[in-house]
């Protein structure tokens, strides 16, 4: 426990001066969820502002129940298998997978994304360290033309889980490559839940 207020204070303490690498190598030594879910509480998510800056690469689907009791109604953690594993088989099908995807934060609110067979993604972000809602609004590349989407984004650890609303995500995806089978099942289980969110889980 000792170790635990240590770490939070020292976050804490530098959170206002601390440039991106150097939150990162903070991160590392004491990398865990306990410490950076306190830290970003009493920061206000200047935690979360201050990290997301930096490559992330892409590590595994992420679904995001905001409601324990959406998560009880659908089943809890047999759906979100459910869920992930067809995540998964649609990722492959363009090319997103471990080494072949990632996100790139920049200190001035521009992003840069390749998302499997899918390269050269890019534009700007607004991101709210108080809700952790970001909003992404492509520029360039496939997506220019898709426009915005808002979700949100919570970093525990070294781990990064950007997640959105079910319905515009999948069209999102749809966008990236054609009609997608695998997707169906997920939107027609899902898509009448407002607080169901999927995505990409991320690592530094």
């Amino acid at each position: 426990m000792k170790k635990l207020l240590i770490a939070v204070v020292a976050l804490v303490a530098t959170v206002s001066t601390a440039s991106a690498q150097s939150w990162g190598d903070l991160l590392k030594q004491v990398a865990g969820s306990a410490v950076t879910e306190i830290a970003d509480k009493i920061t206000n998510g200047a935690l979360s502002d201050a990290a997301l800056n930096g490559t992330w690469n892409y590590a595994q689907p992420a679904v995001k129940f905001q409601s324990d009791n959406i998560l009880s109604s659908l089943g809890g953690s047999a759906i979100e298998s459910t869920v992930t594993s067809r995540l998964e088989k649609a990722y492959t099908y363009i090319g997103i997978k471990p080494g072949a995807a990632s996100f790139t934060f920049n200190e001035d609110n521009t992003f840069t994304a390749t998302l499997g067979f899918v390269k050269n993604l890019g534009g700007t972000y607004e991101f709210n360290t108080e809700t952790h809602q970001i909003k992404l609004t492509f520029n360039t590349g496939l997506l220019q033309n898709f426009g915005s989407i808002t979700g949100y984004a919570y970093i525990s650890g070294m781990e990064l889980k950007l997640v959105f609303p079910v319905t515009k995500f999948v069209n999102m995806i749809r966008t990236l490559g054609s009609k997608i089978s695998y997707l169906n099942t997920i939107t027609t289980l899902l898509e009448n839940y407002e607080d169901v969110y999927l995505g990409f889980g991320f690592a530094k």
